[in-house]
């Protein structure tokens, strides 16, 4: 089970950023805003959804111990149920995966340096196809934005 104090007070500060973004900020205070602000925006949508399907599970609960539902309701909820306690589930770890706290190294960039070592043209081939190898993987994790600089030969 997640700590329903902390998922709440994320909650709360998601919605007091939003409160604050739309008012009249200085610069400076309205990047730091919404940058946290963007930061906590997949958390909170986590956080409804998980919320949401627990809901559901709980109306499916009173409707299966309801001794007035009639035995094919009953049996369709049930089969309901085991798929909502699967994305429950899913969503749970999910949610857990997202509230782990960032590496302050994330937002820093990095300089590289690749040299092409003594092996003549396939030392140079080689550096190359690393440089490359270096800068597509720097692409794919949206690390890129255009801060590679680096030629080879």
């Amino acid at each position: 089970m997640l700590p329903d104090q902390k998922l709440n007070a994320l909650v709360a500060r998601h919605a007091a950023l939003e409160r604050d973004l739309s008012a009249a900020l200085p610069a400076e205070t309205y990047v730091k805003l919404s940058r946290e602000f963007a930061e906590l925006a997949p958390v909170v949508e986590a956080v409804n959804s998980y919320r949401a399907v627990q809901h559901e599970l709980d109306d499916l609960g009173s409707l299966i111990a309801d001794p007035a539902t009639d035995a094919e309701m009953r049996s369709i909820a049930e089969s309901e149920k085991r798929d909502l306690e699967a994305r429950r589930t899913a969503l749970e770890q999910e949610l857990r995966i997202t509230l782990l706290p960032k590496d302050a190294m994330d937002e820093r960039n990095v300089i590289l340096e690749i040299r092409a070592g003594t092996g003549g043209d396939e030392a140079s081939l080689f550096a190359g196809n690393l440089f490359r190898m270096y800068e597509r993987y720097a692409a794919n994790q949206r690390r890129l934005n255009g801060r590679i600089q680096g030629s080879h030969r």
